[in-house]
Formats: structure tokens, C-alpha cells, sequence
């Protein structure tokens, strides 16, 4: 036998040692039977500090494969935390094993202390299940008991809050940035104070950007500024599970839509049709707005207008739901001025749509979509006279137009192994 012909022999050899190693290594690992835990938790957890930190469990990458899904969803709290939302689905065999969690975070925790409570509560909610295989007789369960004195009072009331439940937050960012032919400048500042109880909420927001280019061409120097700001207020009063109402108030400011100073105010109505309590899973809404608006601009309009007081009916329908087969969320909004209550309703309006959709239609499949198209009849601030090509191409002024779309698709497809706990960050990105 030559040398050439033992070469192939040999390959099959190491490829099938390869193959049979890692499958011996399971067989005969001697941990007893554990759960399969598929992990739906998008950007809430770090899925490798939770793998470290319950190694007793096989993670899967396919739901179907799976005994468990955890499924997590979050909405935000008056403070500026977190609520979250934890649902464990048995599959299979324990299909009519289901549990639901709550874990709250505050606004002033670090991200390890929220990683670390949320993982203690994926840890807590597993336990039910883990009963059920023989990995459940090794569990050992230890509580803490109080002395006496050391029990809580439960007739105290809550500590007293200084702040009256207020939650403030300013930001400011600046950025300078250049080149030998182009330099830019821009400042972001943000600013909001909120007020939130189970019966009111009270919110109060502003930002105001900037922004200024320069470019070293061969004609000359150009020089383009941008400008866009607004303050947005709202109190609202809860009056039952399904209904709110309140008022609303935006003001803004905008170089690009040739507008000085617009200012509103907006009695509003919402209805839910699934209680405010269910909108982390699912959500479905329709909300009112009757606006009361004045606009001054900054040149002309096409409308031969430096300044108009108008109404506007806002009708906006929109639902989100986070389901085991993954995700999907819609919005409807209606808009039309009443420019004389003689004419018709419809004669300035914008209809808009927007859809998103994430689904898992088979083991290791996934595939989402997302699509939006608008009717834009209701340009009132587009100025008279044509704006300069080079404001246009830097996206500080728009053009007129009678719609607008946009479209997306993907799909990501996952197969191999599907289960691995091991975490290896060498090379690594962190975060």
C-alpha cells in the first residue's frame, strides 16, 4: 500500500475520532437529566453571564427543541426602571406547565445589579420544572428565617418619597469632527421631567439639535446649518383598566420644514382594548387627538402663508404583541386639517401605515418584515419659492411629495448543535 493511498484512510480515521469523541463525552458525562431551556429575552439579558450562572440546565437554540420557553418582555415605570415580565411555557411533556414572574428594577440600579436580579429570577422560575427530572432530587432549598424583631411591619406605610414620584434627566452631547475640506459641528441636548402614578401621568420633555457643516469645494467654501427642536408635554388621567384621557401639547421648531415656532394643544382620548396591565405581551390601542395649532414660518409657503392657526383630527390605531412564535406590531394614522368649516375635512390629510413582523415558521428559521407607506397631502410648510440644490442634497430642506414607502425583509436560519453552555469570550467584543 503506498503512501498515497494510506493518506485517505488516515483522514477518515481522525475525522470519525472527531466525530465519536464529543458523542462519548455526553454518554457518559454522569450528570443526571436536566431541563432544555430555550431563552427568549432579546436585549434584556446577557445570555452569557445566565449560562455561567445556571450551568445546571442545557440552553437550546430552538424553541421546539426545548422542554421550557422563557419568554421575557419589559415595559418602563414612572421612575425610569424596568418591569419585567417573565413567562415560562412548558413544551412537550409539560405542556400544561405555565408560570409568570415579575421582576422590577430601578432607575438607579447598575447594569450588573439588574443582570444579576433578572438571572436569579430566570433561576427561581425554573425550579418547578427542574422538579421534574432527576436533576429535581439533587435541588436543595435554603431560606433565610428573621428573627422576630427583624420582621417587617407590614402595617408601616411606604417610606416617604422627597421627590413625589418626579424623575428628572438632562443630557447634553457635543461633537466636532473634520477633515482638510469639511468640518462639522453639532450639539444634542435632551431635558424631561416625568410624574408617574397609577392615576396620573405627568411628562414634560425637550431637545434641541444643531448642526453646522462646512465644505472646501472647488467653487468656494459652503456653509449649511440645520436646526430641529421641540417640547412635548402631557397629563393624562387614568380613569379605568381600558380608558385614559388628558391633554397634550408640542411645540417644535425646524429648519428643514421651514418652520419658526409651531405651537399645539390637544385634548386626547385612548382606549385599550386589552387592560394596560397586558401591553408588555400584547397591546392594542386607539387614540384621539383634536389639535389646536398655530404655525409661523420661516418663508412663504406655498400656501402664500407666514403664519395660520388650524385644527387637526389625529385618529392613531396601534398593537404589538410578543408571542412564543415571535413578535409583530401595526400602525394605522389618520391626519386631516380643517382649514374652513365650510370645505371639506379631507382636503389637506395624511394616511399612514407601518408594519413589523418577526416569526419563527420552522426549527431554526426565522424571518421578519417591515413595511410603511404614506398619502402626504398636508405639506402646508413647504416654501413658495424652490429650495437650493445644495440644502436639498444636505437634507436641510425637503421636497414636495405625495407619498412615501419603505420596505424590508430578512430571515436568519440557524442549524448544528443545539445545545452548548460552554461560554468562551477570547477575542471577544465584550459588552
Amino acid at each position: 500500500m503506498n503512501r498515497l493511498s494510506i493518506f485517505p484512510l488516515l483522514l477518515s480515521v481522525m475525522i470519525l475520532t472527531l466525530v465519536i469523541q464529543p458523542m462519548q463525552a455526553q454518554n457518559t458525562s454522569g450528570r443526571p437529566e436536566t431541563l432544555s431551556v430555550f431563552l427568549d429575552c432579546g436585549r434584556s439579558c446577557d445570555f452569557d453571564y445566565v449560562r455561567r450562572t445556571i450551568p445546571y440546565v442545557d440552553w437550546a437554540r430552538e424553541r421546539l427543541e426545548s422542554d421550557v420557553h422563557v419568554l421575557v418582555t419589559s415595559r418602563e415605570t414612572g421612575s425610569g426602571g424596568r418591569v419585567y415580565e417573565l413567562q415560562f411555557l412548558g413544551l412537550g411533556e409539560r405542556e400544561s406547565m405555565t408560570d409568570t414572574h415579575v421582576f422590577t428594577t430601578a432607575a438607579t440600579d447598575t447594569d450588573a445589579e439588574r443582570r444579576q436580579g433578572l438571572t436569579a429570577a430566570i433561576a427561581g422560575g425554573l425550579v418547578r420544572f427542574l422538579l421534574t427530572t432527576e436533576m429535581g432530587s439533587d435541588i436543595r432549598i435554603s431560606v433565610p428565617v428573621a428573627a422576630q424583631h427583624d420582621a417587617p411591619d407590614l402595617s408601616n406605610e411606604p417610606p416617604e418619597d422627597p421627590w413625589d414620584f418626579w424623575v428628572f434627566n438632562i443630557r447634553v452631547n457635543a461633537d466636532v469632527e473634520g477633515e482638510e475640506n469639511e468640518r462639522q459641528y453639532r450639539v444634542d441636548t435632551r431635558v424631561s421631567a416625568d410624574r408617574v402614578t397609577e392615576a396620573w401621568k405627568i411628562g414634560l420633555s425637550g431637545r434641541l439639535n444643531y448642526r453646522e457643516s462646512e465644505f472646501d469645494l472647488s467653487s468656494g467654501t459652503i456653509r449649511s446649518t440645520r436646526r430641529d427642536g421641540n417640547v412635548f408635554g402631557q397629563v393624562v388621567k387614568s380613569l379605568n383598566p381600558h380608558w385614559s384621557a388628558g391633554f397634550t401639547t408640542y411645540t417644535n421648531t425646524s429648519s428643514q420644514r421651514n418652520t419658526d415656532l409651531s405651537i399645539s394643544l390637544s385634548p386626547t382620548v385612548e382606549y385599550a382594548f386589552f387592560p394596560y396591565s397586558q401591553t408588555s405581551t400584547r397591546d392594542l390601542r386607539a387614540r384621539y387627538e383634536l389639535n389646536f395649532r398655530r404655525n409661523s414660518y420661516e418663508e412663504r409657503t406655498i400656501y402664500d402663508e407666514t403664519e395660520q392657526v388650524l385644527v387637526q383630527n389625529q385618529l392613531m390605531i396601534f398593537t404589538n404583541f410578543r408571542q412564543p412564535w415571535g413578535s409583530a406590531g401595526a400602525r394605522l394614522t389618520l391626519e386631516s386639517y380643517i382649514t374652513d368649516f365650510e370645505q371639506s375635512m379631507l382636503d389637506l390629510y395624511n394616511i399612514g401605515i407601518r408594519g413589523d413582523m418577526n416569526v419563527r415558521i420552522a426549527r431554526g428559521l426565522s424571518v421578519n418584515f417591515n413595511a410603511e407607506i404614506s398619502s402626504v397631502k398636508d405639506q402646508i410648510w413647504l416654501p413658495a419659492e424652490q429650495s437650493d440644490d445644495e440644502e436639498i442634497l444636505l437634507g436641510n430642506a425637503a421636497l414636495p411629495t405625495s407619498f412615501d414607502y419603505e420596505f424590508g425583509f430578512g430571515f436568519s436560519y440557524r442549524f448544528g448543535s443545539l445545545y452548548n453552555n460552554i461560554v468562551n469570550p477570547r477575542f471577544g467584543w465584550g459588552g
